[in-house]
């Protein structure tokens, strides 16, 4: 068995997925034969300059077509560059195969350069790690692709042609609909009169939430299920924090669909009303209190509930709700604010853009005001939080939908993790255009910042000129200082590469993350 003919399996199992594209930063030997390996099966290899960022779009890539993220890296500091971009995809549950070599296990007793146990240190950020030997590789790949599609989350496989490879990883069959707990479910919903949705990733694609929101049920939508039900129709976001309080109050039935616990954020659960849960897979519900949790696809769980309910609320209840949240977040200044960039990009933004939003003060900001249209037509990492997420994100985004513009916005610290991913938006020549909130700080955690906890010097930076930096890379890039300045240049932005550095006044962040968290 030799490392090119186990890439070749690999290749294979991710053929058959349907994954188009490999991202990868190669180190040599056995992790380019894999690049070589999904070139002869039709793949692209899209070369990134970081681990973690060709993880990221990976993730995003196979998340938006359907399929399996591809990444390759090499090993040693291959793998442990690249563990965020793996927890990421645990957490957000993108569909992620990471690929590794490893220092050949028939060497490994007198080669200590870059022998790390890589099956160890990366378990605890993955579905599943192990390593691909000469014990059945085309089971083991084919069985780690679906493992990642399934869960969907990161698994990580290294290459060792020396070693016999650990067997497949088991695949527990989709769990069939718990119709006992679905009766209980139905007596909870029974008559519900003042009914609350909330939707989560695993439940944008329900039956009925379009019949939901046009019966005025108020639906409420997580980070990363934004756009299940259009953003004009819904009531707004769901995130755990204090803006959805009134209305979660005054529900006497809150159905959620699909919805993850790990998005939202570690706040107490105190309401009254009766919890359930519908999820196509088992889910730990406790961040609810003691919810009824109805496991099973829910094409068959959702329809007979619908059916029980009987919504009575004001018309135009959910609309209300809204517009007092969005109220809730304007800003009290006069200066060039995030709100501004957010609503003169979302002005010039086709009705097919797809936005990728960081982690940090200006995603409080940019998730209610954007107007999203449809499912996954916003990415953000709500799981692991990751800083950093979303320049690769709209990179893998743009090679997912050729021919479609995507927004990237992002701080000046998380573009500062990635900025050389620029020159790879400039080398695939992809329609993004990358806009950063700039206010040379970490202002999320400035905010958070007390007494004894550091000065300036622990959350701020120094200047930074983005634009003249995405110049150097082939990148046209413009400075904004104001709401007329950003939109004029949008105005006469054209198709293609392109980074706008707003120069944007932060003092309405405070107030903000107040509104939004409490």
């Amino acid at each position: 068995m030799t490392a090119r003919s186990l890439a070749a399996h690999l290749a294979r199992a991710w053929r058959a997925a349907g994954t188009s594209v490999l991202f990868g930063v190669p180190g040599g030997g056995a992790n380019l034969d894999v690049v070589g390996a999904v070139e002869q099966e039709g793949l692209r290899f899209v070369l990134a300059h970081d681990e973690t960022a060709a993880a990221i779009m990976a993730g995003a890539h196979g998340l938006l077509t359907g399929t399996v993220g591809a990444a390759v890296v090499t090993r040693g500091p291959g793998v442990t560059a690249a563990a965020t971009g793996l927890a990421q995809a645990t957490l957000d549950r993108s569909p992620l195969v990471l690929v590794s070599d490893a220092v050949p296990r028939a060497t490994a007793e007198r080669v200590a350069h870059q022998r790390l146990d890589q099956v160890a240190a990366t378990r605890p950020l993955a579905t599943w790690s192990g390593t691909l030997g000469t014990r059945d590789p085309a089971a083991v790949a084919g069985a780690a692709v679906d493992l990642a599609r399934r869960g969907p989350g990161g698994v990580h496989l290294q290459l060792d042609p020396t070693a016999e490879g650990d067997p497949p990883p088991r695949l527990d069959p989709v769990p069939d609909l718990d119709g006992a707990a679905l009766a209980r479910a139905r007596r909870l919903a029974r008559g519900a009169r003042r009914p609350v949705v909330l939707v989560g990733p695993a439940g944008v694609d329900a039956p009925g939430l379009d019949r939901l929101a046009a019966a005025g049920t108020p639906v409420l939508c997580t980070y990363q299920a934004k756009g299940a039900v259009p953003d004009e129709q819904s009531a707004g976001l769901f995130t755990g924090g204090v803006l959805e309080r009134p209305l979660l109050a005054e529900a006497d039935l809150i159905l959620a669909l699909g919805v993850d616990p790990v998005e939202p954020i570690p706040s107490a659960w105190t309401y009254d009303a009766p919890v359930v849960v519908l999820h196509p897979q088992p889910v730990d519900g406790r961040w609810f209190g003691a919810p009824e949790i109805v496991v099973g696809p829910l094409a068959q769980s959702l329809p007979p509930l619908l059916d029980d309910l009987d919504p009575r609320w004001e018309p135009g209840a959910a609309a209300a709700h809204r517009r007092r949240t969005l109220a809730a977040l304007e800003p009290a200044g006069a200066g060039f604010s995030p709100h501004d960039v957010v609503r003169a990009s979302m002005e010039h933004a086709a009705p097919a853009t797809t936005l990728s939003v960081d982690a940090g003060a200006h995603m409080l900001v940019a998730m209610p005001l954007w107007e999203a249209r449809a499912p996954r037509r916003v990415l953000i990492s709500n799981g692991l939080a990751t800083m950093g997420f979303a320049l690769p994100a709209a990179i893998g985004a743009a090679l997912a939908r050729p021919g479609e513009p995507v927004v990237c916005f992002v701080g000046d610290g998380g573009l500062g993790m990635t900025l050389a991913e620029l020159e790879t938006v400039v080398r695939l020549e992809l329609d993004v255009t990358v806009v950063v909130f700039d206010d040379a700080a970490l202002s999320l955690i400035e905010i958070k910042q007390t007494e004894g906890q550091g000065a300036a010097g622990a959350v701020r930076y120094g200047a930074v000129d983005f634009a003249a930096v995405a110049r150097g890379t082939g990148m046209p890039a413009d400075t904004v200082a104001s709401r007329d300045e950003l939109r004029a240049v949008l105005a006469g932005a054209t198709r293609g590469p392109r980074l706008v550095d707003a120069r944007i006044d932060p003092s309405c962040y405070a107030a903000v993350l107040a509104a939004t968290r409490g």
